[in-house]
């Protein structure tokens, strides 16, 4: 009977021993603690070196919308970073950001699509992006864990708001609503575009 009953205890022993472990492992993520560093306390970016404007998207971006769905695009590859920027800089790029671009990944796939999506030649910076300020469901983790286990040196991989392009171009896309850039007000001190050239007056 004490052998029964101190094996019981054992193993009782043992059970909290790994859910604690669990717990430290799967610690949520709170953007607005996290990243310090605000726009307008609208959108928040990661914190120092500051990325310029054109590099916050990165080569790889994830988006974990509020229903945990997880959506992906990637952009071209990213040399080394360096230099000093103006404040204006932090403030996102106009990219161009079209439904399409959205691939949406079912959760219990997210390992295999990132083992072979992801560029071992070149550096990869990553980025997951929510429109939550708390980021603590199965899917984060997960997508956390598996985006870990194919880093190399070199690679980064940072945790923000979405941009208004990235939710705008979102709610198109899950609407499956015809998306014409021009045609949104888009909030100047949230996003920039850089590329368009400014009208100048006649004189």
């Amino acid at each position: 009977m004490t052998r029964i009953f101190i094996f019981f205890m054992v193993c009782l022993l043992l059970l909290n021993c790994t859910k604690k472990e669990s717990q430290k492992e799967n610690i949520p993520y709170i953007i607005s603690q996290n990243n310090k560093k605000t726009i307008l306390n609208k959108d928040t970016i990661p914190p120092p070196p500051p990325i310029p404007g054109s590099l916050f998207y990165g080569t790889n971006t994830f988006i974990i919308d509020k229903n945990s769905k997880v959506y992906y695009f990637q952009r071209n590859e990213i040399g080394h970073i360096c230099g000093n920027w103006e404040k204006s800089d932090t403030i996102p790029h106009f990219i161009n950001l079209q439904p399409k671009d959205l691939i949406e990944i079912p959760t219990n796939t997210i390992s295999d699509f990132i083992k072979l999506n992801y560029k071992d030649g070149f550096r990869n910076m990553t980025f997951i992006a929510s429109k939550l300020d708390t980021l603590n469901t199965e899917t984060y983790f997960y997508l956390v864990d598996a985006i870990k286990s194919i880093e190399k040196e070199g690679d980064t991989y940072f945790i923000r708001r979405t941009t208004q392009e990235e939710d705008t171009v979102l709610k198109y896309k899950r609407n499956n609503e015809y998306y014409n850039s021009e045609s949104i007000k888009w909030d100047h001190e949230r996003i920039t575009f850089p590329f368009i050239k400014p009208k100048l007056q006649k004189n």
